[in-house]
């Protein structure tokens, strides 16, 4: 289908072309008369070639699931890859499409994640144990 894809999105925009420049050459002689009918015609038939040609070319979509991503995530916790930042930050698993953020420890609720931002879970995990302790420090 790339190839089909390719090709109508060369003649959509060859007829595109050759619409917007028949436009431009009609206005310049004719200022004030109404566009033809056949440059309207050519230009819709460009934009639908086009169209269609780029809905073929364009690669096929994926599932959105992103809640069983996130369910997973919450369960498991990010997965590092042994490697790390300048900064002295983990770098985690492709599996985490938003790792890059550094938001592990928010999503996760192991730890504190990236600086400046607060693990909420985690905080409230310690604020719960700290009740069932009796609450004093």
């Amino acid at each position: 289908m790339a190839f089909l894809g390719g090709t109508l999105n060369t003649v959509g925009a060859v007829f595109l072309t050759h619409a917007v420049y028949s436009t431009s050459e009609h206005t310049a002689t004719f200022p004030h008369a109404p566009l033809p009918l056949d440059i309207t015609l050519e230009l819709l038939f460009s934009i639908l070639i086009l169209s269609a040609g780029i809905v073929l070319s364009s690669p096929t979509l994926k599932p959105i699931q992103w809640a069983r991503w996130a369910g997973r995530i919450q369960r498991e916790g990010p997965h590092g890859e042994g490697k790390w930042t300048r900064e002295g930050e983990e770098i985690l698993s492709e599996g985490d499409p938003f790792g890059f953020l550094g938001l592990d420890g928010g999503i996760a609720g192991k730890g504190e994640g990236r600086r400046g931002f607060w693990d909420v879970r985690g905080k409230r995990k310690e604020y719960t144990e700290w009740v069932k302790e009796g609450g004093s420090r």
